[in-house]
């Protein structure tokens, strides 16, 4: 009887070891599976990022109120990606704003300020994008406005949607503010005394520049 119940024991203690190995074996084939599922994931991300389009828009050039024009701003649209961008849209307004930003002002599109075009655009190349304000600025207003502000200044901003090359909708938000840089006394003629054109730069709101 003792030697039967020595080796019950033994064998018990044999099963449980058993048990614990295979416990051990799916805990390690458990983990594999997720290190496998992780490393897939993480590749598949990796093909997506560098397969994708990257639409982005930015400053090009501008134009200020004068006897013939008002203040108009010209922006480029560029895909920087690897893969064509389909369904490519827009809408963009230019308009003269308060300087600086209200905290309530919500970049307002309206219909009216949608492109014309559905379009595809392939890796590398580019489309213009260019607005007018509304209407005239009062002439004594001219001046303050070129310079950028305050109490305001000219504003460029939109949105292009489209879709990427895995079907996916994408994004862009865009909004800049433009001004005119004028030239220190002296050096506002070439060298045949030729007046120079101001220098027009922009500068990146601090909210509606977004994308996915």
């Amino acid at each position: 009887v003792q030697a039967s119940i020595a080796e019950a024991t033994r064998v018990s203690k044999a099963m449980e070891e058993v048990a614990a190995s295979m416990s051990s074996n799916v805990e390690s084939v458990r983990q594999s599976v997720s290190i496998s599922r992780e490393i897939a994931d993480t590749q598949k991300l990796a093909i997506e990022l560098q397969g994708r389009p990257y639409v982005s828009v930015f400053f090009n050039t501008a134009i200020y109120q004068d006897a013939n024009h008002v203040f108009e701003v010209e922006a480029i649209l560029r895909n920087h990606g690897n893969t064509p961008a389909y369904d490519v849209v827009f809408k963009s307004a230019a308009q003269i704003i308060p300087a600086p930003l209200p905290e309530d002002f919500d970049f307002p599109l309206p219909e009216s300020t949608a492109g014309t075009s559905v379009s595809l655009l392939a890796p590398g190349t580019t489309k213009l994008i260019r607005r007018a304000v509304a209407g005239r600025v009062p002439d004594a207003r001219v001046g303050s406005v070129k310079r950028g502000g305050p109490p305001e200044w000219l504003a460029m901003w939109g949105i292009v949607n489209y879709r990427d090359a895995f079907k996916k909708p994408r994004y862009t938000k865009f909004a800049f503010t433009v001004y005119w840089v004028p030239w220190v006394s002296g050096m506002d003629k070439d060298t045949d005394g030729n007046p120079k054109p101001e220098e027009i730069r922009s500068q990146d709101t601090t909210r509606h520049n977004e994308a996915d």
